[in-house]
């Protein structure tokens, strides 16, 4: 069923179930205040009956209708005189005072004779009446009240409205979270595979359960796994056609440098500095092949690593004493304070290959005659080294995209005469952390200068 036709019957049901509950409850309602008016009119029309017995036959008349008209019908019920003095109560012993009346009627009493009207309370199981009545001889105040019977509390009582309260708000709540869940949850699985996407997991796709919908869902996930499908594809033969390109490209790189030497041989020094040059472009676009090998054999899982027991800050100290001598030679230099011992294990020619990448980036950019200060901290069982330059920073909006292959920062941090490299060394660093189980990430310095940090974890 589409999903336009699931929206509009769950909605249109739950519009019926609650019209009918609200009818339902309307006509509840209705009886109970019936069933209560009922006996409030029969508890005034009680004291017409009074006071024509009481006029007319007698004082005995009236208390043997007290005694038992108006008691086998669960009421209690007296004439009272304008001043509040009872008719002539009747006595179960002679000589007896008069019982006082309860406090709730003299209540009534008082209300009614000071409004001259009929005044009620409805307290449940007990309903009570006064109201003036004006007889032949005077004019008297009849005061009654009865008691409901079980069977009529129990569909007055407040615990059946609200029972009946609850089975409304339960019914439209059951119903609204059938909706809510039959929209939200297939949403949710399509914006967990689209982050998913986003952040590169090419091989994430939508859930069956939801792919298989026969609705608007059940299509935006096909569509969805369909894309991802060829994202899939087409990246992966883009990484298959760049390895194979890099490879052939090997053999004539070869070749050239062959022919440069037989070049050299022959041309002497007539055309040494163009041959040179010839000799340098060729030595960087073999750096490039290898680069990109390289990064294709991590893309493709291709990558050994042989892990073996290592010292972080040794093996940080091994690299930065070569970073140190580069950094020299353009007026720079590195600061590298002593810290704790860090076991872990690592790959020794991929670890040092990742930090070399980062290092040589931070002395690439970072301002002449500063420096590039290096830093470990360990915390717990982990430790991170941070990287900081002294150059122009990246913007922020490039910050995640620098350890993308071939990303570039545009021209505000490629200096003049800098070679800026091809955009694979950051790249390369991050599949070497991330095979070593580490995390590595960038951020811009507050006083200036870019950070990029590496996590590793302790030895296990």
């Amino acid at each position: 069923m589409r999903l336009f036709w699931k929206v509009f019957l769950l909605l249109l049901s739950t519009l019926l179930i609650t019209a009918l509950i609200s009818n339902w409850l309307g006509e509840k309602w209705r009886t109970e205040n019936q069933l209560i008016e009922s006996r409030l009119t029969q508890l005034a029309n009680m004291g017409e009956t009074a006071v024509s017995l009481y006029e007319e036959e007698g004082v005995d008349s009236y208390r043997r209708w007290l005694r038992h008209d108006l008691r086998s019908r669960h009421a209690f019920g007296t004439l009272i005189s304008m001043d509040g003095v009872p008719i002539r109560e009747p006595q179960r012993f002679r000589g007896e005072p008069p019982r006082p009346l309860p406090e709730h009627m003299i209540a009534l009493i008082d209300q009614a004779r000071s409004q001259h009207q009929q005044v009620t309370m409805i307290e449940p199981p007990r309903l009570s009446i006064a109201t003036p009545l004006n007889g032949k001889e005077s004019t008297y105040i009849w005061i009654a009240t009865t008691l409901l019977t079980p069977d009529e509390m129990q569909q007055t009582g407040s615990s059946m409205k609200l029972l009946q309260l609850l089975i409304t708000l339960l019914t439209i709540t059951a119903v609204s979270m059938l909706l809510t869940r039959m929209l939200t949850r297939p949403i949710r699985s399509l914006q967990a595979t689209s982050e998913r996407l986003g952040h590169g997991e090419l091989s994430a796709r939508v859930d069956s359960s939801v792919a298989d919908r026969n609705d608007e869902l059940g299509d935006l996930a096909q569509t969805m796994n369909q894309m991802a499908g060829r994202l899939d594809g087409l990246i992966d033969s883009h990484k298959k056609l760049l390895s194979a390109i890099s490879h052939e490209l090997r053999s004539p790189l070869a070749r050239l440098q062959v022919a440069l030497e037989l070049a050299r041989n022959v041309a002497g020094d007539n055309a040494e500095s163009e041959l040179d040059r010839i000799a340098k472009e060729a030595e960087e676009l073999d750096m490039l092949i290898g680069e990109v090998l390289t990064l294709s054999r991590f893309e493709q899982g291709a990558m050994t690593l042989n892990l073996e027991p290592l010292q972080l800050d040794e093996t940080l100290n091994e690299i930065l004493g070569d970073a140190d001598f580069e950094a020299s030679a353009a007026g720079k230099m590195v600061n590298w304070p002593e810290t704790e011992p860090f076991p872990i294990n690592a790959d020794p020619l991929w670890i040092a290959r990742a930090f070399d990448n980062v290092i040589r980036n931070a002395i690439r950019y970072t301002a002449a005659k500063s420096s590039v200060d290096i830093s470990m901290v360990v915390s717990g069982q982990t430790a991170t080294v941070a990287v900081r330059d002294h150059g122009p920073g990246v913007p922020d909006s490039a910050l995640g995209k620098l350890f993308e292959p071939f990303f570039r920062v545009s021209d505000a941090r490629e200096r003049p005469g800098n070679h800026t490299g091809y955009g694979l060394g950051l790249a390369i660093a991050r599949y070497a952390i991330e095979q070593h189980g580490g995390h590595i990430s960038a951020c811009n310095h507050p006083e200036g200068g870019l950070v990029i940090s590496i996590t590793l974890p302790r030895q296990a």
